[in-house]
């Protein structure tokens, strides 16, 4: 196949306006994004803990927000704008003593992953066709 080749991943009217759909394509998983009616496609796994931000929510103007921990990224660019919140609601029941320190634990060794921007893919739409350069 070749590089500079773009392959088709759905039609306009299955995206609407302010939505997401969630692509595979040549072993990568991709959430195509419908922004002020222009199609965005980028990595569909956060960098942080592997959720789907195609299960996520976006915004108007194209701020997707990560299912699991509220991770924000650009759906235009890509780009991280939110760091994960890693901790839990105040609001919450109070937890067994057990699962606290678990909780604490795992807390700790999440602190130190990583989430970075996501991966971009150029987009280009022909007739009702989006088509995406992998």
């Amino acid at each position: 196949m070749e590089k500079d080749q773009f392959l088709e991943v759905g039609k306009i009217d299955e995206i609407p306006l302010g939505k997401m759909k969630h692509v595979e394509m040549q072993g990568k998983e991709i959430v195509i994004s419908n922004v002020g009616g222009k199609f965005y496609a980028m990595e569909d796994r956060c960098g942080h803990m592997n959720a789907r931000l195609s299960m996520g929510n976006i915004s108007n103007d194209g701020i997707v927000t990560c299912p699991f921990h509220g991770a924000r990224f650009d759906a235009t660019t890509g780009k991280k704008i939110k760091e994960p919140v890693l901790t839990p609601s105040q609001q919450m029941e109070p937890l067994p003593k057990s699962w606290q320190s678990y909780l604490e634990h795992a807390g700790e060794l999440m602190s130190y992953i990583k989430t970075y921007d996501q991966q971009t893919y150029e987009v280009q739409v022909e007739d009702n066709k989006i088509k995406i350069r992998i």
